[in-house]
């Protein structure tokens, strides 16, 4: 045990308790749901492959989500964005590389294993600059770490940029969230995948990660998914 846990001995999120961020019954406790839904009308999609009636040209192809965002997950992430807890990194990886496994395993992954095999780019979703220098990290860009090292994909962290600052999220209506992002990515490459997995750390209606996907699209990336820590 080094000196700073000494200090500041490590507590789960959920109860308090001494010795890991996730305790072993808290995680016993948490349901971590798999989510296969389209991204467009958040109904029920096998694999989550986006339903025909509800494809668009600039649209995300498919989504996935690996738990639910409540409980444990709920506490860890906000811990993780609001109180920079980057050394909890560790047991999020632990998290977040048994549910991708999981997901992988089951009947309803097939498309998803169908992507990986073609080897997308991980892409983060962004964070503008001024914010990812105050918070010193993005904690999308920590999520998509851990998916790019466990499926042994490539990780794109600087050809997809936040052009300009947007308002917190947290208490806006649908309409308002995608206003708040309409326009605001854009992309810096002179040479793009043809296939593209993007990460960010909660799917909440989906607005920012469809207008992320959106100017992907836009710039030349033909197959776009989604993919979010929670939901």
């Amino acid at each position: 045990m080094g000196f700073w846990d000494l200090l500041y001995p490590r507590r789960c999120v959920g109860c308090g308790r001494e010795g890991q961020y996730f305790c072993d019954r808290c995680l016993a406790e948490t349901s971590l749901e798999t989510g296969w839904r389209c991204p467009e009308c958040n109904r029920a999609s096998v694999g989550g492959v986006t339903h025909f009636g509800c494809r668009k040209k600039h649209g995300l192809d498919g989504l996935v989500t690996l738990a639910s965002y409540r409980g444990l997950v709920r506490l860890g992430i906000h811990e993780l964005k609001y109180r920079f807890l980057t050394d909890m990194e560790k047991e999020m990886r632990g998290l977040a590389a048994l549910r991708l496994k999981e997901g992988l395993k089951s009947r309803q992954g097939l498309e998803l294993r169908n992507l990986v095999k073609t080897k997308p780019a991980v892409v983060p979703v962004p964070l503008y600059w001024r914010r990812k220098n105050w918070r010193g990290f993005n904690q999308a860009e920590f999520i998509a770490k851990i998916v790019a090292d466990e499926l042994n994909l490539p990780l794109k962290t600087d050809f997809l940029v936040r052009s300009k600052p947007t308002k917190p999220q947290v208490e806006m209506a649908r309409k308002e969230r995608i206003k708040n992002v309409k326009r605001v990515f854009g992309v810096e490459a002179e040479k793009l995948p043809e296939k593209a997995l993007l990460v960010d750390d909660v799917w909440t209606t989906g607005a920012t990660m469809r207008a992320a996907g959106a100017a992907l699209k836009r710039a030349g990336v033909k197959v776009v998914w989604g993919l979010a820590l929670s939901r």
